[in-house]
């Protein structure tokens, strides 16, 4: 009952809660403009994958060409150390 007084008294509020409020719905008002929606998120979500599939294909192509490389090279290799070595 003595906060329902107070406010019937007129007081000032000891805890300042109407600024701080204020100060908060600035805040909010200030912050949910930059805040992302769900079409974002979605537009977003569909260019990493895209841009992730790309990289995928990228590394899987390094990968095999590197594969090749190095069968072509143990041939290789094999193939001296056969002429080399007397057997």
């Amino acid at each position: 009952m003595a906060t329902n007084e107070r406010y019937a008294a007129h007081e000032p509020d000891p805890y300042q809660l109407d600024r701080r409020l204020t100060i908060l719905e600035t805040r909010f008002d200030t912050i949910l403009p930059t805040l992302a929606t769900k079409a974002d998120l979605a537009e977003l979500r569909a260019e990493l994958k895209a841009e992730f599939k790309s990289e995928i294909n990228g590394l899987s192509r390094w990968v095999a060409t590197m594969f090749i490389t190095m069968v072509i090279g143990f041939a290789g290799m094999i193939a001296a150390l056969l002429k080399v070595a007397p057997f």
